[in-house]
């Protein structure tokens, strides 16, 4: 044992999140190449650069800054967290703390430090380093990427016990913050990175993880391997540096090229590999990893402060307008299972709400006539003189997202409504939501845990998406107090029976994880919540 972990509620929370990984895996969401290097291939060997392809800017070296999956993906080499989760079970194990105590009510987490850790200037890992990264976390929570803020939402601050042991504190009951705490947007940053102003922590940050950041560009970012790491997290099962001398993660915006600088041996590896290529890959005998991923699904959030959106017959229109099978067919793959809630299948707490979720323009079309909105001579509707254009916006993060928006547009044209797709960068995406400028925003969330609905839909500031007040909010809260998990899968499922039925989200497709690597790639790995784990165990024959 750990600690005493598993008298808490959080623990009860924890033993959710391991059966429904576990069902996952049950339903073979990696295939039988799905671990490269699994093969007989002899002593790992030590050096040579590993050259990752990603689809997208990883933005910042900063990862309380950007969350999407390039960020987290170079992040994750750089920085270690207090504790790490196991992708197939789902438990908390050990990594920059050696074991935990949580209080009953689940709002004191008390951390104790492993010995001997340092971050790659030299700098020790100290209860102080800890607790001042929570402080910094409460200083900037105005500054922190949307998709975690509803997490330190309740966040007091952290108290030192002892040099090596720290306790973080909550106003509330937060029995999922183990898990939250295993994502590399709560690791721990040194000391010299937090002094540095939050504009500034782009390419300048310090970590403890097995890889040192070398240089950080928009379209590269190289990292060079740490000397005398010997504190990989649980799930890993080394307690070794890494083999490779370098990791270089290089942006290949275009899905084709990506594919054919895998196949010539340009790169080592892609993420984000196009359904289009996955049959291709394997044919040619590359090694292609696939996991469904938890959390919420690919779709649509209608900003409701903006109307028409503020009507809820208006968005549950549209939402009856879009053919979810059409899009998976016609742009993905049956690696990919069609949206039947907000959540994914092998999220903790997940509920099937497919019967809700259907496509039926006939019913569409009769209440956008209903809510006012007829079809004028060009057969775009209108109301008061208005045309029913809608602007959705997006980012350049998944090769499906241009091709699935452009097929949802052409499927909300049959029944009147103008969409405008507006590609953003990150950045601009922020702005854009703080300043209400979209009616809609196109993204998903990965998480081992159902708490991403209150991640995603709590109506607690900052609230970019303008969700109204209404019966959501409270199940949100209790869900992540409840101790039993029986009551608490009760909460999360009438939490999503709201936010399709008050349609708060328009579901789409679940993301699959899929990355693809050349045949001398050995160890490669995806952590819980289907990301790319630390590259330790990974070689090059």
């Amino acid at each position: 044992m750990y600690a005493e972990k598993f008298r808490s509620r959080v623990a009860l929370a924890a033993a959710t999140v391991a059966a429904a990984l576990l069902l996952g895996a049950c339903g073979g969401g990696t295939d039988d190449s799905a671990a490269p290097g699994a093969k007989d291939a002899g002593a790992p060997r030590q050096g040579g650069t590993l050259t990752v392809a990603l689809q997208s800017s990883s933005q910042s070296a900063n990862p309380r800054a950007f969350t999407d999956t390039s960020a987290v993906y170079v992040n994750r080499q750089i920085f270690d967290s207090l504790v790490d989760q196991d992708p197939a079970t789902g438990e908390i194990l050990p990594w920059l703390a050696s074991s935990w105590h949580v209080n009953e009510t689940a709002t004191e987490f008390t951390f104790h430090l492993r010995s001997g850790v340092t971050f790659s200037d030299g700098t020790p890992l100290t209860a102080d380093v800890v607790k001042a990264n929570f402080d910094d976390i409460i200083a900037n929570k105005a500054k922190l990427n949307p998709a975690i803020v509803p997490v330190v939402q309740a966040l007091t601050g952290a108290k030192v016990v002892d040099p090596q042991a720290v306790t973080v504190s909550f106003a509330k009951p937060n029995a999922a913050f183990l898990v939250n705490a295993a994502r590399v947007a709560f690791a721990i940053q040194a000391p010299a990175t937090l002094a540095l102003p939050w504009d500034q922590r782009v390419d300048k940050v310090v970590g403890s993880g097995p890889f040192v950041l070398e240089s950080f560009s928009p379209n590269q970012v190289t990292l060079n391997r740490r000397d005398g790491y010997t504190w990989a997290g649980g799930s890993l099962h080394t307690a070794g540096a890494a083999h490779l001398d370098k990791v270089v993660f290089k942006v290949v915006p275009e899905s084709g090229v990506r594919t054919g600088s895998l196949k010539s041996g340009q790169v080592d590896a892609i993420n984000d590999v196009p359904a289009a290529d996955i049959r291709t890959l394997r044919d040619s005998g590359q090694q292609v990893v696939t996991s469904p991923s938890p959390g919420l699904v690919w779709g649509l959030v209608p900003i409701s402060a903006r109307a028409p959106l503020d009507d809820a017959n208006v968005r549950r229109a549209l939402s009856l307008a879009v053919n979810r099978t059409e899009v998976r067919d016609t742009v993905l793959t049956q690696d990919f299972a069609t949206a039947t809630s907000v959540l994914a299948h092998t999220t903790p707490g997940y509920v099937d709400l497919g019967t809700s979720l259907t496509f039926d323009p006939a019913e569409a079309g009769r209440l956008l006539d209903a809510a006012g909105w007829t079809r004028s001579g060009d057969n775009v509707r209108e109301k008061d003189g208005k045309k029913l254009t809608l602007v959705a916006a997006w980012f350049r993060i998944s090769s499906a997202a241009q091709k699935s928006l452009e097929l949802i547009q052409a499927q909300l044209a049959k029944v009147g409504v103008d969409l405008q797709l507006l590609e953003q960068t990150g950045l601009q995406i922020v702005d854009g939501l703080k300043q209400v400028k979209y009616d809609f925003f196109w993204t998903n969330g990965t998480s081992a845990d159902g708490d991403i609905l209150r991640s995603s839909f709590s109506n607690a500031a900052p609230n970019y998406y303008r969700i109204p007040d209404g019966p959501l909010q409270p199940l949100l809260e209790q869900q992540l107090s409840a101790g039993d998990p029986a009551a608490r899968k009760q909460l999360l499922a009438q939490a999503q029976q709201q936010i399709v039925q008050q349609t708060l989200y328009l579901p789409v497709y679940e993301q699959t994880t899929v990355l693809a690597a050349g045949k001398k790639v050995h160890g490669l790995e995806l952590a819980a919540g289907a990301g790319l784990a630390p590259l330790v165990n990974v070689w090059l024959s």
